[in-house]
C-alpha cells in the first residue's frame, strides 16, 4: 500500500566534502566519503538555531531556552527532528531520480548479451561469518556467466521491485563527480598561511541534484520550510533546502509472502553490538539464518562545542541484507542498532529463496 513521505533535498551551491576520518596534516590527502547522518543533522541544527537568534561560537556550548532544546536537541539526541538518510538524487526536465544503497546479496548474469540482476538464494548449511555460526549462507546458484554486480546503487522504483521479489536492475547517479582540490591552512586569527599546510581532499561536484533525506514528521518538516539552506559538510558549504512529497511502498511491510522467508536490507549503517550483527543474533524472536554484507563503514563526526573528533564506531553497511526465519517488528529491527535515533538501522523488508539442489 503506497505511502506520502517528505523528501528533503540538500542542493549543494557547488562543491561539499565529508572527510574521513584520520588525522590531517602537512601535504595530506584526504578522501570524501559517503556521508553518515550526523552531517546534516549537524547542519539542520545549526541552521534552526541561528534563525531562532541563537549566537553560535566555535568550541562553546550555545545557551539554549528548554523549548527550543526539545526541537533542536544536542549532539546525543535529534529532539524533535527526524530524518533518515543521506542518499543521492538526481533531477533532469524537472523530474527527480532518488538513489539508495544496492543490496549486497545481488550478482549479475550474462546470458546472450543480456543483463540481468538476480539475487543470492539462502542455502542452508552451517557456516561461519566472524565470531558468528550462522544455520545458513546467502549463496549464488549459477556457476556460469556470472559476475559481481558493478553499480553501487539502485533506483527508487527499482528497489520498490526488489524488495517485491520481481525484476529489477540497479543503477547508478551521472549526475556527480569526485575531484581533488588543493587547498591551504590559515593561521588562526590572520590572514596569512600556516607554514607547511598544503593539502589535497577530494570533493564532491554535483549538476542538477545532491543528497536527499526522508521523513513522516510534520513537526521536521514545518521546521524544515522555515530555512532556506544550510552549511555543509567540511569547510561549511552552503546547501539549499527544499521538501516535497514523494509516494511510495518501499516501507511497506510486506503481504502474502511465507513469512519464513522474509529478509531485511539497511538502507542506512547500522551499529551492532555483535559487530556485524546483534549479538543474540535475533531481532526480536526473528533469527537470523545468513548474512550478505560487504566491508563496514567508519562513523564519526566533528564535535564543535568541544573542538574534537566523536566516538568512532565500524558500522554495518548500508546494503547488508539478514536472512531470517520470520517476520520482526519494525520496532525489533530498528531497537537493536545504537543511535537509532539518528536514522542509523533504517530498513526495508523483502523476501528470499531457497536453495534447492538439482539432484537427478
Amino acid at each position: 500500500m503506497s505511502k506520502e513521505y517528505y523528501f528533503v533535498y540538500f542542493e549543494p551551491e557547488e562543491w561539499i566534502a565529508f572527510r574521513e576520518v584520520k588525522q590531517f596534516g602537512s601535504g595530506s590527502y584526504a578522501q570524501t566519503v559517503y556521508p553518515s547522518p550526523y552531517p546534516f543533522y549537524g547542519a539542520v541544527r545549526s541552521a534552526i538555531l541561528k534563525a531562532h537568534g541563537i549566537e553560535l561560537q566555535y568550541h562553546k556550548k550555545p545557551n539554549i531556552p528548554k523549548q527550543l532544546q526539545e526541537i533542536v536537541g544536542d549532539e546525543n539526541n535529534p529532539g524533535r527532528i527526524k530524518l533518515i538518510g543521506p542518499f543521492i538524487y538526481s533531477e533532469e526536465n524537472g523530474q527527480k531520480k532518488h538513489y539508495f544503497p544496492a543490496p549486497k546479496n545481488v550478482y549479475l548474469k550474462q546470458d546472450n548479451g543480456e543483463k540481468q540482476y538476480k539475487r543470492m538464494q539462502y542455502f542452508e548449511i552451517e557456516t561461519k561469518v566472524g565470531n558468528f555460526t550462522l544455520k545458513g549462507l546467502a549463496w549464488i546458484p549459477e556457476m556460469t556467466n556470472i559476475e559481481p554486480a558493478e553499480e553501487a546503487y539502485i533506483e527508487l522504483r527499482e528497489l520498490e521491485k526488489y524488495r517485491q521479489g520481481q525484476s529489477f536492475k540497479l543503477s547508478s547517479p551521472k549526475n556527480f563527480i569526485i575531484e581533488s582540490k588543493v587547498g591551504i591552512a590559515l593561521e588562526k586569527d590572520y590572514k596569512k598561511v600556516k607554514e607547511s599546510m598544503l593539502y589535497t581532499m577530494n570533493v564532491y561536484r554535483f549538476k542538477n541534484g545532491g543528497f536527499f533525506m526522508i521523513t513522516d514528521s510534520e513537526e521536521t518538516v514545518q521546521e524544515l520550510t522555515k530555512l532556506e539552506g544550510v552549511f555543509l559538510g567540511a569547510k561549511q558549504r552552503w546547501a539549499r533546502i527544499s521538501v516535497e512529497k514523494v509516494t511510495t511502498t518501499l516501507f511497506d511491510k510486506l503481504e502474502n509472502t511465507n513469512h519464513e522467508q522474509t529478509a531485511i536490507m539497511l538502507i542506512t549503517p547500522a551499529i551492532y553490538n555483535g559487530g556485524i550483527a546483534p549479538s543474540d543474533l535475533k531481532f526480536g524472536n526473528s533469527q537470523i539464518l545468513a548474512i550478505a554484507s560487504g566491508k563496514r563503514t567508519v562513523i564519526s563526526g566533528w564535535d564543535y562545542a568541544f573542538g574534537r573528533p566523536k566516538p568512532i564506531y565500524h558500522a554495518v553497511a548500508s546494503g547488508t541484507v539478514y536472512y531470517l526465519d520470520s517476520i520482526p517488528s519494525e520496532t525489533d529491527v530498528i531497537k537493536k542498532s545504537e543511535h537509532n535515533l539518528f536514522g542509523f538501522g533504517s530498513f526495508i523488508y523483502t523476501t528470499y529463496e531457497k536453495f534447492k539442489a538439482n539432484i537427478q
